[in-house]
């Protein structure tokens, strides 16, 4: 693994800045969702652009006050200057009661532009199926960082909210795609669609179905590993993949 390519640079980040913020944000009132959930917790060989939170229990006034402090303060900038990362630049571009959004640009190394992610905190309710458990050992052993643990979504309400995604996102998204197959994959079954509006359930099927395989190459392949790259780069296992995921949908959906 080239722990020096951008979407690994980035992946450090967000392990460093989850690791930081449990030291100063009681563990119980944010979890971790989204790709990260599915990469840190389930797995994934699919690593993730931004880093999506749930969060309850502070407001966004006091939220707002420890992310500025944390992306600025002296231990966070020191552990990433360890790893040839620093922040840039940080901007704030929505805080509002519902949302919480930091961007924040990455540099590494010489010559190279800064690279862009997100942090985004979601005020909507905490969904059920919480888990606490510890950052796969296997990502962290290979980025050689110290164990700690987080709350994160559990595969059924992962699958649920993915299934929502691939159902009601403006523009359609692979990942989603991807990710519900890897989920189902890793044995979330029909329970993980108790509570979801079979109407969703229908939208998802027929959003999968509309995904080609030029749309994966250029939404999601940049964010595998180069081995998994040379599996992935295949129309046939791309129509495999989306094929397995309707079957799903329409065998549980009903």
């Amino acid at each position: 693994m080239d722990i020096f390519s951008p979407v690994h640079v980035v992946e450090q980040f967000h392990l460093l800045f989850l690791a930081q913020l449990g030291r100063r944000l009681d563990k119980t009132l944010y979890v971790v969702k989204g790709g990260c959930n599915l990469r840190f917790f389930h797995r994934s060989v699919r690593l993730s652009e931004d880093l999506d939170l749930d969060v309850a229990g502070i407001g966004r006034h006091a939220l707002q006050e420890k992310i500025r402090l944390l992306l600025r303060s002296a231990p966070f900038t020191q552990v990433l200057r360890a790893r040839g990362i620093t922040v840039e630049r940080i901007s704030e571009p929505k805080q509002t009661d519902t949302t919480q959004r930091w961007k924040v640009g990455l540099g590494w190394g010489s010559g190279h532009s800064p690279i862009p992610t997100k942090i985004e905190f979601s005020r909507r309710g905490l969904d059920d199926d919480v888990g606490f458990g510890s950052v796969d050992a296997q990502l962290i052993h290979a980025y050689q960082l110290p164990p700690f643990m987080a709350s994160h979504y559990r595969a059924d309400a992962a699958l649920r909210q993915k299934i929502g995604a691939l159902a009601n996102r403006r523009e359609l998204q692979a990942r989603d795609v991807f990710d519900v197959h890897h989920l189902i994959a890793g044995g979330a079954g029909a329970r993980g669609l108790h509570g979801v509006d079979p109407q969703d359930v229908e939208r998802a099927r027929a959003n999968a179905l509309a995904i080609d395989f030029a749309t994966f190459t250029g939404q999601v392949l940049a964010f595998l590993t180069p081995d998994d790259q040379a599996h992935y780069h295949s129309t046939a296992v791309w129509d495999t993949l989306v094929l397995e995921v309707v079957e799903f949908l329409q065998r549980t959906g009903r």
